[in-house]
């Protein structure tokens, strides 16, 4: 292969993968200024094949790619349901309740093939000047230097070599990325066949998604736009030359385990696949990042996959952008992987708990898990725990992998807990929007506002104006203000939240110069540029 000159306009950050991760982090330093390639080894987008992987977007991706501006486009073209119900050998044993969802502009599951996800993203990264360059090939990466050097391989057959200032691998479970930083990938293909396709069904079908429970497999059913189903069923090992799962397969294994009598109508597609898990032992070396199923792979059961990847878009895009922009210290970004890494690892053990709790085969066992399930809804803990869990918005950074797989609900006011507070537009609750790339300083005037307090609110935004934006969040009304209350709590506070809506730093109202400390200390060091390696 013939090697041109080392550019001369070299990225500040390059991506290599422009899946639907690689793209939204793409728009993320887009948005900030921040110049970036994006590369694929793939030839273009194939729009012959139907064949669509993730579809469910759950709360907290929709509040994260509100900060690319996108949330509302992907709602506009998905279907949303209200709830998630759980049948077991034909009855339904509960329902979570998505649409009781507090604190969150999206109450609701979202279903939306990935193909339609990734051509919202695409319109968005166009408008933001972001081109995707198809045909290019990671070939070989150096990260010994003080800058990664990366030789890629061009569609007319030259290499040319790049030096970003960071490198982000966006390239899917197989990453070459990966590989060549020499990152372990812990896992392997589990003893399970799924099947999933899209298709009409009739007859009576539930208006929300649905997972069946039965002695024989799990089926889900997912209502998608356009009166099509995508349905997921765990199905024998397939044969080599069996071809993808048939219409009549599909439908006597839905109705054997649901107990209906369903009609499903001709498939758009089907498929077959035997998923292969693992975890990357690092999301970070030197200044290269890992995002995505480049960094994590998880069970298919709970649909959760993709809505992970856009959470490390999200989180490392803020911060990316900010020390680029010269806004942060650069010892932020050794805050990406145990952040994400602690997410990544308990949704992991979260979607393999659920798979063996819906596989349970023996009558006793059956029983069992039923009971727990209907007394955790009498109890309340379907809404309180399961609903936040799928929505992922009690994801928690303060947190440890060792902390139980369904977390105790937080309490108030924690340092690097999400809170209900989000970028623009403003709420239609009148909760007034977050900066979407610096630091955002918040008062809090408690359970109700204290005697003074606009005064108060005045003087310390006066203080603090310089700085960072200022919210006063005195005034609200009741239903705006309650779910602020279980984030911050009942005693007037200070906190400055980050621009992705986690809580960084709290002090007192009498207290504001801890605060300012904090400031400062998040402000870039005076450090020369690296050389050039």
């Amino acid at each position: 292969m013939e090697s041109v000159p080392l550019s001369g306009d070299s990225p500040e950050v390059l991506i290599v993968g422009a899946g639907p991760v690689g793209i939204t982090l793409a728009c993320e330093l887009l948005q900030q200024g921040v110049r970036i390639r994006l590369v694929d080894r793939r030839q273009g987008i194939d729009e012959s094949d139907p064949h669509s992987k993730g579809i469910l977007v759950w709360p907290r991706s929709l509040e994260v790619l509100r900060r690319i501006g996108v949330s509302e486009r992907l709602v506009a073209r998905g279907h949303t349901s209200k709830g998630v119900g759980y049948y077991s050998e034909g009855r339904l044993r509960g329902t979570a309740h998505m649409h009781k969802l507090q604190g969150s502009p999206y109450p609701f599951v979202l279903t939306l093939p990935q193909r339609e996800t990734e051509r919202v993203l695409r319109d968005r990264l166009a408008e933001l000047g972001g081109t995707i360059e198809f045909g290019v090939t990671l070939e070989h990466l150096d990260n010994s230097g003080s800058l990664p050097r990366a030789v890629l391989s061009l569609p007319d057959g030259t290499a040319e070599t790049v030096l970003p200032l960071y490198l982000v691998g966006a390239d899917g479970p197989g990453s070459a990325t990966r590989e060549m930083l020499g990152i372990r990938f812990d896992g392997e293909a589990i003893d399970v066949t799924y099947a999933i396709g899209d298709a009409p069904i009739s007859g009576g079908v539930p208006a929300n998604a649905q997972y069946y429970y039965s002695r024989d497999g799990v089926v889900a059913l997912v209502p998608l736009a356009g009166g099509l189903y995508r349905i997921a069923a765990n199905i024998p090992h397939r044969e080599d030359g069996e071809g993808n799962p048939s219409r009549e397969l599909i439908e006597e294994v839905i109705n054997r385990r649901a107990h209906t009598d369903f009609k499903v109508g001709e498939p758009v597609w089907t498929r077959s696949f035997r998923p292969r898990l693992g975890l990357a032992e690092r999301y970070s070396q030197g200044r290269c990042f890992l995002v995505g199923d480049s960094a994590h792979v998880i069970s298919p059961a709970g649909g959760q996959g993709m809505n992970i990847g856009f959470q490390d878009a999200g989180n490392l895009g803020w911060k990316l952008g900010g020390v680029l922009q010269g806004r942060l210290d650069e010892a932020i970004l050794q805050t990406y992987h145990p952040e994400r890494s602690v997410g990544a690892v308990r949704m992991s053990k979260t979607s393999a708990a659920q798979a063996r709790f819906a596989m349970q085969r023996s009558t006793p066992r059956i029983a069992a898990r039923d009971a727990v399930f209907v007394a955790a809804k009498w109890a309340g803990l379907v809404q309180r725990i399961l609903v936040p869990l799928l929505a992922q918005t009690d994801v928690d950074y303060s947190e440890s992998v060792s902390d139980p797989l369904f977390r105790r609900i937080p309490h108030p006011a924690r340092v690097g807990q999400r809170v209900p507070l989000f970028a623009p537009p403003v709420q239609d609750n009148g909760v007034p929007a977050l900066d979407p790339y610096k630091y955002t300083v918040v008062l809090w005037p408690g359970r109700q506002d204290p005697a003074g307090w606009e005064a108060l609110a005045a003087g310390l935004g006066r203080r603090f104006g310089d700085q960072v934006a200022v919210l006063d969040l005195g005034g609200l009304g009741p239903s705006a203000a309650k779910p602020l209350r279980r984030a911050f709590g009942s005693r007037p506070v200070i906190a400055t939240v980050r621009p992705d809506g986690h809580l960084a730093h709290l002090a007192p109202l009498t207290a504001p110069e801890r605060t300012q400390a904090f400031l400062r200390k998040t402000a870039p060091a005076e450090v020369p540029e690296p050389a050039l390696a």
